[in-house]
């Protein structure tokens, strides 16, 4: 009997023994596997070989929060070369006007004919506004971004607001000769948002479109939200349209600016709770704008 009891004893020490064997193999597995796929980007998936259930749980668990990982590492080496790019156009954008103010300064302190000082100080004038601009543009993104942003939503008549916003817009629109049509529909669009933050979200609409327009432009509010500023634009092919949401991304011959008129606006719209999409189709660019309907109101 004692020996029966014995031998169990001891089988069961024996398996005991090589289940903690195995299970510090598995962990010696994960361990040493971890740390490599940690600084490599290769993909490659933490196995065991054992068959025990809970590592095998945890070798899934590591692989998801490495592929988690390695995905906010991509993101982070985009968002890098992104800044980059971003840096190397603004330091060129701001270079360009301080360059001319510079230049004009020393023209002025040169010259007592009174036209010449009047031409100078007209363009000093063109240059500042440029620089002025471009700051601008750089605070009102950078305060955008920040968590406490978001204003507080009201009921906002959008008609109102948009008709608001091309009245506010009419020197930019004159300028480049532009008469905007407006189509509205007969009854009040009514929507809960910031006021402040939509009417910033149709002048930077209205600024892109006056940026790559021919000289014409479309707008249409439909009854179910959606905004629509429609332009010829034969100055932008397929890949420069897809681009123009993207942060910092600047056409050549679209004028001035930071390239981040277009993102703010998508920023904006979604957080509206809505969209901001847009299409190039047979030389015309359209940008629109959708906000849904109040959850009480359908």
């Amino acid at each position: 009997m004692w020996y029966a009891v014995s031998f169990v004893l001891a089988a069961v020490v024996m398996l005991l023994a090589w289940k903690i064997l195995q299970l510090k193999r598995s962990a010696r597995e994960i361990a040493d596997t971890f740390s490599e796929r940690v600084q490599d980007q290769s993909g490659t998936a933490i196995g065991v070989s054992g068959r025990d259930r809970d590592m095998c749980r945890l070798a899934d668990g590591l692989n998801r929060e490495l592929l988690e990982l390695q995905k906010i590492r991509l993101q982070c080496e985009r968002s890098e070369t992104e800044l980059n790019r971003a840096v190397a156009n603004l330091s060129h954008d701001l270079r360009t006007p301080l360059t001319a103010i510079s230049g004009y300064l020393t023209l002025l302190q040169e010259t007592d004919d009174p036209e010449e000082r009047a031409q100078y100080i007209r363009v000093l004038s063109e240059r500042t506004e440029v620089m002025k601009e471009l700051a601008e543009e750089l605070l009102q993104y950078s305060k955008l971004v920040a968590p406490e942003a978001a204003g507080e939503a009201v009921p906002t008549a959008v008609d109102t607001v948009l008709t608001e916003s091309i009245a506010g817009a009419y020197p930019l629109l004159s300028e480049r000769g532009i008469t905007p049509e407006v189509n509205l529909p007969a009854e009040r669009v009514m929507r809960t948002v910031n006021k402040a933050e939509l009417s910033r979200m149709f002048g930077n609409l209205l600024t892109n479109a006056v940026r790559y327009s021919d000289g014409d432009l479309m707008i249409t509010l439909t009854a179910d939200g959606d905004v629509t500023f429609e332009n010829s634009a034969s100055g932008l092919d397929p890949v420069m349209a897809g681009q123009l949401f993207d942060r910092f991304f600047t056409v050549e011959n679209g004028g001035r600016g930071t390239g981040l008129g277009l993102s703010i606006v998508r920023m904006l719209a979604e957080r509206m709770g809505g969209k901001a999409d847009l299409r190039l189709e047979g030389g015309r660019l359209a940008v629109t704008v959708h906000l849904p309907a109040d959850e009480k109101n359908c």
